[in-house]
């Protein structure tokens, strides 16, 4: 009979190069040892090998069987014929179809590179290499199916023919490479670790946190643009001359209704820039919008208590002030800034802190930002906001002082 190599060979079996060559894998087969190799070829010829010796075995046996009425008898003789032909078997284990790879073999430089600078995704992406080097990547083979040719409308396994993978674990989810070669795609490509990344990144801590402060300052902006309307609706109807002395009286200011826009632009600029995976930035415009609404708030309120236009008012313009200031807080804190104290304690969500300290902290985590993305900064100067105090990010920065990114804002 030969050797097993031999007779799969005489039977047109499969060749491990050939299966994995026109499978577009020669990288594999390249990374695959010797014993692998051995393994997989084993069972290749398995395929092809072990249904002919099986069918040799099943015809000794009914050669030596005959029936008498319902009696069945099989010369025994038959019967040690038919194993010894079952000798000729290859042995074949559970997991002889698959093989574990060296993944550094494999494994693209920047697959685990995180491609923005949301601190969730290089946490994902780390957990993602434990669990390549936990549960490894598999080379798995499995014969195709064809349609039979007595009859078409069946499907039947081909020794011949073989589909090839990459799988993550020995039964897990298929990598999607057409080469072996395990890059990005491939791996977000992997059910469990894509929607894993979906999970952890799009949907994780920060990336919400952010969300839920953008829409949170957001429906405070309406709000005080709403408000501040209202007010000046109320003075364009008052009469005559009411509004003058009003204000006369007060020294009081009515302030410009476009205090709102710039705050709203530029929450539009860092919803655009977490969109685009620019968590810090976005952290930065995040939070100088949500003092700079704050501040807009507080001008309103100083309005507001400057004239006879009710203390109801000056409360609605204050929680303006207060849910800003505490988008700022949270923007900062979303991103790892713990330095939000009070009393020497870390600050837990929802505790508030004071508005210097917060100012200070923006100031310091916003220019650290701009230091090293200047044409945001450039973009910032164009803005018009109500500052807040001298020397903070919406104060009256310049080039020398503690920022040092700029001429600051300029004030209403």
């Amino acid at each position: 009979m030969g050797t097993s190599a031999q007779r799969a060979a005489s039977l047109n079996g499969a060749s491990l190069v050939e299966v994995l060559t026109t499978s577009g894998f020669s990288l594999v087969l390249q990374a695959l040892t010797a014993a692998q190799r051995k393994q997989l070829q084993n069972y290749l010829d398995a395929a092809v090998v072990n249904p002919v010796v099986r069918k040799e075995a099943e015809a000794l046996l009914r050669k030596g069987t005959r029936r008498y009425g319902d009696i069945v008898y099989t010369d025994p003789e038959a019967k040690r014929r038919a194993d010894r032909a079952m000798r000729d078997r290859i042995a074949v284990g559970k997991l002889d179809d698959r093989v574990r790879l060296d993944i550094a073999k494999l494994l693209d430089a920047k697959a685990l590179v995180p491609t923005t600078d949301n601190p969730d995704e290089a946490d994902y992406l780390e957990r993602v290499r434990k669990t390549l080097e936990q549960r490894g990547v598999w080379l798995r083979l499995a014969q195709k199916l064809v349609r039979d040719a007595a009859d078409p409308s069946q499907w039947v396994s081909d020794p011949r023919q073989f589909e090839v993978w990459l799988s993550l674990g020995p039964d897990g989810d298929e990598i999607p490479t057409k080469s072996g070669r395990i890059d990005r795609e491939a791996l977000l490509g992997t059910t469990v670790l894509g929607a894993g990344y979906y999970d952890s990144v799009h949907r994780g801590s920060v990336q919400k946190a952010l969300e839920h402060e953008i829409t949170r300052l957001s429906s405070e902006i309406d709000a005080g643009m709403t408000h501040h309307f209202e007010l000046a609706r109320i003075r364009r109807n008052a009469a005559l001359g009411v509004v003058f002395v009003s204000d006369k009286l007060g020294g009081a200011t009515f302030p410009d209704v476009a205090i709102w826009q710039g705050p709203h632009r530029i929450l539009l600029r860092a919803m655009g820039m977490l969109n685009d995976g620019k968590i810090y930035g976005c952290r930065a415009l995040l939070v100088t919008a949500a003092l700079a609404t704050r501040n807009a708030a507080h001008l309103l309120a100083r309005y507001i208590d400057d004239t006879t236009s009710g203390g109801a008012s000056a409360v609605k313009m204050l929680k303006v002030a207060r849910t800003a200031g505490k988008v700022a807080e949270v923007g900062l804190m979303a991103t790892g800034v713990v330095a939000l104290v009070r009393g020497g304690a870390a600050v837990a969500g929802s505790t508030s802190v004071s508005e210097a300290t917060v100012d200070a902290l923006a100031e310091r985590e916003v220019a650290k930002y701009l230091a090293r993305n200047p044409e945001l900064a450039g973009e910032l100067s164009q803005v018009r906001l109500v500052a807040g105090p001298k020397g903070t990010v919406l104060g009256n920065v310049k080039g020398g002082h503690s920022a040092g990114y700029g001429k600051g804002f300029d004030r209403w």
